[in-house]
């Protein structure tokens, strides 16, 4: 049965094709009347004219503009700071993100830290005391992460060596509003099709694998990783596709907005092990998922062997009345689907030493107070096994 729970999701969408043309008429109708845009490189937002056709949007409301640019893969707590000075000094009063997770996380993490007197790292380990974010649209160009309508930021701390990758985040870290139109996402090249997608897999199967049964939230997690291979499979294989690039960004917005994960546990180790990777390699999110997913998988499935022999049949379809059989099965399923988006499933397939695993292992449980992972709860002794399961 569902636990208790309250649940708020006041983001707004605008969503299909030529949803970003009222951007500023919606962020002016949202109170907003100095603007700071945050992006990446800029290089093709700029080439395929989409950072001049937001900026005139913006003009033409009588709104005042103002850009931080040059966020990265796995975003820097050092811009957050930079994003934060100049939010105060330029008396910023409304976000607006263009891009994807990494992006979005930046503006989340400055919205926070604008309101915060400390230092904003503060907040990974007090997040009571977020109470207010500036405002923040969104204008997505990578469908993975769901930042453009959930409550969490993950930012590298750049600061400490080596460095330290954490979310930070509360119920108050959703974005207002969020244009979301699939054609912005046709030159994505084939990899980052592929992250976004296991980004997104993975979020779903966060939620999915948790101690508690749940009738509903099975049937629609379950129906929705049968969709996100479907359609993932589509998108890389015809990038140019309209329709499946629109399930698949639509897909990932509810994968983490919490749709599926209301009432019950969520398990979050998968990610926790990831993170460790991307802090100290600089690889790409859903890549890391990809890499630590499986091994998560074979290690902790015997807990609880219906939970995966049901996940095998009703995802993958697999035939197996053998339990256990099927479970293992499962475990094989996912890897190829993985490899069918083309990306890695362990560290010698990534390009990976991992020469850090004990490292790695003993500080993915230390934000959890020593332990990680609700499905079955892990310690350091346990991570270290996993990853060492995801060597090849």
């Amino acid at each position: 049965m569902l636990q208790k729970f309250r649940h708020h999701n006041y983001t707004e969408f605008v969503f299909g094709k030529g949803a970003e043309d009222s951007v500023g008429e919606d962020i002016r109708r949202l109170g907003g009347q100095r603007v700071l845009i945050v992006y990446g490189q800029g290089g093709h937002i700029r080439k395929s004219g989409l950072l001049d056709k937001i900026r005139m949007s913006l003009r033409d409301q009588g709104l005042e503009v103002f850009e931080l640019c040059g966020i990265q893969t796995n975003p820097r707590l050092s811009v957050v700071k930079r994003g934060i000075a100049l939010c105060r000094e330029e008396q910023i009063d409304f976000l607006l993100a263009i891009g994807g997770g990494s992006v979005i996380d930046t503006c989340k993490a400055i919205g926070v830290g604008f309101y915060y007197n400390g230092d904003v790292w503060d907040l990974v380990k007090m997040p009571e005391e977020i109470e207010k974010m500036l405002p923040i649209a969104v204008v997505l160009t990578y469908p993975a992460a769901g930042s453009e309508s959930s409550t969490g930021a993950v930012i590298t701390n750049d600061e400490i060596e080596p460095m330290v990758k954490a979310s930070i985040g509360a119920p108050v870290t959703r974005p207002v509003i969020a244009f979301e139109n699939p054609e912005l996402t046709y030159s994505l090249p084939p990899y980052l099709t592929a992250c976004g997608v296991a980004d997104m897999y993975v979020h779903i199967l966060e939620r999915y694998f948790s101690p508690v049964e749940i009738g509903c939230m099975d049937y629609i997690a379950e129906g929705m990783l049968r969709a996100v291979i479907a359609f993932g499979r589509k998108v890389v294989e015809d990038p140019l596709n309209y329709d499946d690039r629109a399930e698949i960004m639509w897909l990932g917005t509810i994968a983490h907005n919490n749709t599926v994960g209301l009432g019950r546990p969520q398990d979050w180790a998968t990610h926790s092990l990831g993170h460790e990777i991307s802090a100290l390699y600089d690889t790409a999110h859903g890549a890391t998922l990809t890499i630590v997913g499986p091994g998560w998988m074979k290690y902790v499935h015997t807990s609880c062997i219906y939970r995966f022999a049901r996940y095998a049949r009703e995802v993958f379809g697999i035939d197996e009345a053998d339990d256990g059989k099927a479970a293992l099965k499962g475990i094989e399923a996912t890897k190829e689907f993985y490899h069918d988006l083309g990306l890695p499933v362990s560290f010698e397939e990534a390009g990976i030493a991992a020469d850090q695993i004990d490292y790695m292992a003993q500080h993915a449980v230390i934000l959890g107070g020593g332990s990680i992972g609700r499905f079955m709860q892990l310690n350091g002794e346990d991570a270290k096994k996993i990853y060492e399961l995801c060597l090849s």
